[in-house]
């Protein structure tokens, strides 16, 4: 006889009863025109009004009232908007929850009060009640639940943006017995089932959302910084892979499959003959989350060991196979805790602790890296390995983290003093930088500040968030975790293999070719700038610095407002000598002349 965890009467007969109107009853008819536009309209509304203020306050109220009167209640403003942007999010669920999760991690986009505003929406995210959800998984399957389950809590573990998650024990067929009766073998299992209508409600939320970036387009400082429709198109792409949960269940054999002589990671099986498109079968993980510090300590594993597994996984992930697990938040990452026999029985290395394997579930938001830019990626590693800041300042212009008109010279110099301040320096120290120290590198560079020659590149988008994240747990962890020693190994092995699989003589052929051009080419070069020389005709060019160029606009806009200041002198002082001895006439125009250069001088 099945066992229903939790169901009350009325809820088991629904799960027995046939389903006459599956698709009815599993909430799959489409949602009504006016419902969508309405959720349309209402994310649209919400867009002008946030552009709207931004034009007001910004751009229309800085002239009139000042730039630094305007900052002063900025922040209460962007506090104030990411709340209303959190309730509408509530309100609306789907891609608003998604987008909003997304930011809360973006601490380098947004400031802590805004972050903290935004947070909430990790837990906020209200379940589907039992009557809608129960019939769809039902439908999902194609038979009853009871057929498949030996019993199913009706009460969700979990509810996301897009799906919840069930707790059940799967009953799966065993080999008969020598009687020939056949027996059954139950599994611990999460089900995770798609709310319904996602996939119409995302499209209209995508869509509204396009053209909320369109209109932050027409902003120059945005639309200089980042390819608005390139972030919009990788966010999509990686939204709608979240929808396909049998896309899902093949991340999680591809991740698999990367890890398979990793011994300490550890991916769920997933039951591919209850996956469909809405709904993915996966064994249940009852091991310690990763960040519940009091079980860590109690079964003796070393949280120290734990962040440097993390690290190096993640390491592998980007710079090895191309594939990351772009959602690391603590709810989808635990420990399971090994005893020493075990451990050396699977080939799972043993240090200080308890022996463990790092377990990753939810491979729905994954992120893949080109060749190409994962070639420039080591490079940039290697580089930051290196303290190189010539070779790191390359590298970010090739992955497209630099303007084309950046001054990569003041950028070098800008690196290599953060390298020698900051290099070898734990995450959690640099929160205790002392703000002069600060202050004094903002002073030296307040060119390279003010111009901020930086972009966001494509196909980062969900790296930098996975990045943000990770380094949160990391240092919460382990608050000693020194990132920069734990790349060097990393990094000098890249380096390694990178010499190794280059072409050395090719390289040397190349090189001999160079110089030989350049050895024939050098007579008629010296006898052309001789020439020159001797005749007077060499011309030599040189090129400002940005820091030089804004210190002789500077130094302009003062001499002109000089000469504006002696000018209205002179016609203000001859304009009443002249009005009181001479001439009331000749006075009065010298006066009225006055007033145009005086308005002048005020607006230089």
């Amino acid at each position: 006889m099945s066992l229903f965890t939790d169901v009350k009467p009325e809820q088991a007969t629904q799960l027995r009863r046939p389903l006459v109107k599956p698709v009815q009853a599993a909430g799959q008819l489409s949602l009504s025109r006016r419902t969508l536009s309405v959720r349309a309209m209402r994310a649209l509304w919400f867009g002008a009004v946030m552009v709207a203020g931004f034009i007001w306050w910004e751009v229309i109220l800085s002239r009139i009232i000042g730039p630094e009167r305007v900052a002063a209640g900025r922040m209460a403003r962007m506090v104030r908007l990411a709340r209303n942007f959190r309730k509408l999010a509530i309100s609306l669920g789907g891609v608003w929850i998604k987008l909003g999760q997304f930011l809360s991690s973006r601490v380098d986009l947004l400031p802590p009060p805004v972050i903290a505003e935004l947070s909430g929406l990790q837990d906020a995210v209200p379940p589907e009640p039992a009557e809608v959800m129960l019939p769809l998984i039902a439908h999902e399957l194609g038979r009853p639940i009871h057929e498949v389950f030996e019993d199913f809590d009706p009460h969700p573990v979990a509810a996301a943006s897009f799906g919840q998650v069930y707790l059940a024990t799967l009953r799966l067929p065993a080999e008969p017995s020598a009687n020939g009766k056949s027996a059954f073998v139950l599994k611990r299992v999460v089900v995770k089932v798609q709310r319904p209508h996602m996939e119409e409600i995302v499209r209209v939320d995508l869509r509204a959302l396009r053209t909320i970036a369109g209109w932050l387009k027409f902003y120059k400082p945005i639309r200089r910084r980042a390819n608005i429709d390139a972030l919009v198109r990788e966010f999509s792409e990686v939204v709608f892979q979240e929808l396909d949960y049998l896309q899902e269940a093949r991340n999680a054999q591809e991740f698999d499959s990367h890890f398979a002589r990793d011994t300490g990671v550890r991916v769920p099986r997933v039951y591919t003959q209850f996956t469909t498109r809405r709904l993915i079968v996966l064994k249940n993980v009852e091991d310690i989350k990763i960040l519940d510090f009091e079980g860590l300590e109690q079964a003796g594993v070393s949280r120290r060991e734990v962040a440097q597994k993390l690290f190096n996984t993640y390491l592998k992930q980007v710079f090895e196979h191309g594939f990351f697990h772009a959602d690391p938040h603590p709810g989808n990452l635990f420990v399971q805790p090994l005893d020493r026999a075990t451990a050396r029985a699977w080939g799972v290395p043993i240090g200080e602790g308890t022996p463990f394997r790092l377990t990753f579930v939810d491979f729905g938001m994954m992120g893949r890296i080109p060749p190409a830019f994962m070639r420039e990626l080591r490079e940039f590693i290697i580089a930051v390995s290196l303290k190189d800041a010539r070779r790191w300042t390359a590298s970010a212009q090739r992955l497209g983290f630099l303007l084309p008109e950046a001054d990569l010279l003041r950028v070098e110099q800008a690196v290599g003093a953060l390298f020698d301040r900051f290099w070898g320096t734990a995450v959690n120290d640099l929160s205790n930088v002392e703000f002069e120290e600060m202050y004094a590198f903002a002073t030296e560079f307040r060119d390279l500040l003010s111009d901020l020659p930086f972009q966001i590149p494509q196909n980062v988008l969900y790296l930098g968030r996975a990045a943000n994240i990770l380094a949160g747990m990391l240092t919460a962890l382990d608050p000693a975790f020194n990132p920069w020693k734990a790349l060097q190994p990393f990094a000098r092995d890249m380096n390694e293999q990178r010499e190794r699989t280059s072409r050395p003589v090719q390289d040397v052929l190349n090189e001999g070719v160079r110089l030989l051009r350049q050895t024939i080419q050098l007579p008629n070069q010296s006898e052309a700038f001789f020439s020159k020389a001797l005749n007077g005709q060499l011309e030599i060019r040189a090129q400002l610095s940005t820091k030089s160029t804004e210190d002789l606009r500077r130094i302009e806009a003062s001499v002109s407002r000089l000469s504006w200041a002696v000018v209205f002198a002179a016609l203000l002082i001859c304009g009443t000598m002249l009005l009181v001895n001479v001439s009331s006439l000749l006075g009065a125009l010298c006066l009225l002349l006055a007033l145009p250069v005086l308005g002048r001088l005020l607006l230089s």
